[in-house]
């Protein structure tokens, strides 16, 4: 125990040495520094940049596919005759956005038989084709409703990306708020309590003048003593409460552990607009409401792709080309060519729909789900901003209220000094009346970081916090993708 009060003691011996070489910064400067090196700040963005490939690959879908073919085989007829067959063939294809499939095809095929079957027939002989065909959907697939909804869930899901970020964010900054105006907090006792220890010992010397000459008694010396050694003992405290609160900081911000920081509070009023106007701004930032309409476009998307699943395969399918055969007959050389064509049409119905069904009642569910979340958070929304807007009213007539008391107390205290100087008044009532406006100051000092609390608390709900703060752009670029993969590895 002996030990630890030692290391509590050395630890307030350093804290007091490196305080006057401690750094000023404000909020607005804590919070530049914190997302300049907060490592999730980062991982952040990628989510979101990873978020946004997800459209490329939808598109995808619509790009030319290119198919091709090539083999050899040797059969044996029923006759016995052994045939050599060389075929090669290649297209193109692409789905298009009406749900329809387009596609050109080639492909030439060579037969060489051991044996000629017959004057008419070449061998060997060489066919060749060329077509192009195309395959429309009437009903299921109509619209192409794979690529639709793959972008309506794309978007859906940059957006979530971005809700994280942004609450990402907005938690980073509530974290600042309270550790750094916890150590405007404590910063302001410590300075009070340094008043309290200043005039313990001046009345400490007056009793102790007192006591020599006969006009006070030892147990004055004695109590006036042991609340010096009260106060030192409650700097301590508060010297160490400090030092984590800034350790904390410090790490958010990347310093040194143990590099000292001074807060800097400075009332700014806010120009506060009307409650609708900022319920309004809280709503266009808000993350929980971007989650949520990013949840209503998936069930959106997923009433829809359900619908669809639901339905008939009614396709057409139309092709047209041109085949070319050419080979040697008995009767001379065969060259021809002849257009070939042909239109069908495919239908295919599922006796069983229960499971599209439900499937289907499950989206509908998840809308609602996702419907009245949202309605709760809108009138959380509400709730905080009208709590926070009447604790603003109240907070600014408790400061007008103890700047007055303030004034008083000083004024008393002036007062009180001119009478002392007279000779009408005690040295101890002189040491109250200071100790009377130092809680005056203190009690002004606190009301004014908790006013600063629902200001900066305000400002995180409407996303004003980040005004004057540069936020970092990241550039992903295939020099920043080459040094992520080193990282890795």
């Amino acid at each position: 125990m002996k030990f630890a009060n030692i290391n509590i003691v050395l630890v307030c011996i350093s804290f007091l040495v490196t305080s006057a070489s401690a750094e000023n910064l404000s909020l607005q400067q804590v919070l530049q520094r914190v997302v300049d090196h907060y490592p999730a700040i980062k991982s952040a963005a990628y989510q979101v940049e990873k978020a946004s490939q997800e459209n490329i690959k939808v598109e995808s879908q619509l790009s030319w596919l290119l198919n091709s073919k090539a083999g050899y085989a040797r059969e044996t007829s029923l006759f016995g005759t052994a045939t050599d067959r060389y075929n090669m063939g290649a297209g193109v294809n692409r789905s298009l956005d009406n749900g329809g499939l387009l596609g050109f095809n080639a492909s030439i095929a060579k037969e060489d038989a051991a044996d000629t079957f017959g004057p008419s027939i070449p061998n060997p002989s060489t066919k060749s084709r060329l077509d192009v065909n195309y395959r429309h959907k009437f009903a299921k697939g109509a619209g192409n409703p794979l690529y639709a909804e793959g972008m309506e869930s794309a978007q859906a899901g940059e957006l979530l990306a971005l809700s994280d970020k942004l609450s990402l964010y907005d938690q980073l900054a509530s974290q600042v708020i309270d550790l750094y105006l916890a150590s405007a907090t404590t910063q302001a006792r410590i300075n009070s309590i340094d008043k309290t220890i200043e005039r313990a010992l001046r009345l400490k010397k007056y009793i102790e003048d007192e006591f020599k000459l006969g006009l006070s008694e030892e147990k004055d010396v004695l109590q006036v003593d042991a609340r010096l050694r009260i106060n030192e003992a409650d700097k301590i405290s508060l010297q160490v409460a400090m030092q984590k609160q800034v350790i904390s900081l410090n790490r958010l911000m990347g310093r040194a552990w143990d590099k000292p920081l001074l807060t800097d509070i400075k009332i700014e009023p806010l120009n506060l607009k009307s409650y609708n106007q900022l319920y309004q701004q809280s709503q266009s930032h808000s993350p929980a409401l971007k989650r949520i309409d990013a949840r209503l476009q998936l069930a959106d998307s997923s009433i829809r792709s359900s619908r669809d699943k639901r339905k008939d395969d009614l396709d057409l399918v139309l092709y047209v080309g041109n085949e070319f055969n050419d080979g040697d007959t008995a009767s001379g050389n065969l060259d021809e060519s002849e257009i070939v064509g042909g239109i069908s049409v495919e239908f295919n119905r599922g006796l069983d729909k229960s499971g599209f069904d439900a499937q289907l009642r499950q989206a509908h569910y998840d809308k609602g789900i996702a419907l009245e979340d949202k309605k709760q958070i809108l009138e959380d929304l509400q709730y905080n901003i009208s709590s926070l807007l009447a604790e603003i009213k109240s907070s600014e007539q408790a400061l007008n209220a103890f700047k007055n008391s303030v004034k008083a107390e000083d004024k008393k205290l002036k007062e009180a000094i001119t009478r002392y100087e007279d000779g009408r008044i005690e040295t101890d009532r002189i040491i109250d009346f200071e100790s009377q406006l130092s809680v005056a100051e203190l009690s002004l000092d606190l009301q004014s970081i908790e006013l600063t609390r629902r200001y900066h608390q305000l400002n995180v709900i409407r996303g004003f916090i980040w005004k004057d703060v540069l936020l970092p752009e990241f550039v992903f670029d295939d020099k920043t993708l080459s040094g992520i993969q080193e990282r890795s590895n």
